[in-house]
């Protein structure tokens, strides 16, 4: 009886297809634009971390990590004061990880946790799923608000920067 339910343990595991992929860090990045009334900045981080695990042919479960430090605007003292609002020494790293996942017609509903400057939000994510040569890729924009992570907004000319973050990635998996 043993060696049955031992057979079915292992037949059941099997079917369910289980595939590991990492991001391809050659090729991913993610990008954050924010603004001032005075001009707009971005950076870009093509320097991630992260796995997606598929199941039944089905993204059912996402993990990324981010360093704030590899996030680079082209103005390195826009690059360091940005570090240093961010506090990145005591928080160096943007995780975040999935929670539920509802993949249908090339998009994805991603709910997960966001961990930034030490806080942890839920956030829902819409992303575009592409399926090419075992490569897969997600594609998507999102927001976050600096206040909510209890990042203290810098001034210029009296004025704070504004509190909304715009996001976009593009992230490879193989």
């Amino acid at each position: 009886m043993r060696i049955i339910s031992l057979l079915l343990v292992l037949i059941t595991f099997n079917l369910s297809s289980q595939e590991i992929k990492r991001v391809d860090s050659e090729k991913s990045f993610i990008n954050y634009t924010g603004k001032h009334f005075l001009h707009k900045w971005s950076a870009e981080n093509k320097n991630i971390s992260g796995i997606i695990q598929i199941k039944d042919e089905a993204i059912s479960n996402i993990g990324i990590v981010a360093k704030v430090s590899d996030f680079k605007s082209g103005n390195s003292n826009l690059d360091s004061n940005s570090l240093r609002v961010i506090d990145a020494l005591r928080f160096p790293n943007v995780i975040f990880k999935s929670t539920t996942l509802d993949q249908e017609n090339g998009q994805i509903r991603i709910e997960g946790v966001i961990n930034f400057h030490g806080i942890e939000k839920d956030i829902n994510i819409l992303a575009e799923v592409i399926e090419l040569n075992k490569i897969t890729i997600l594609s998507g924009k999102f927001s976050v608000y600096l206040t909510e992570f209890l990042v203290d907004r810098p001034s210029l000319l009296t004025r704070k920067i504004d509190d909304e973050i715009n996001l976009e990635f593009e992230l490879y998996f193989n």
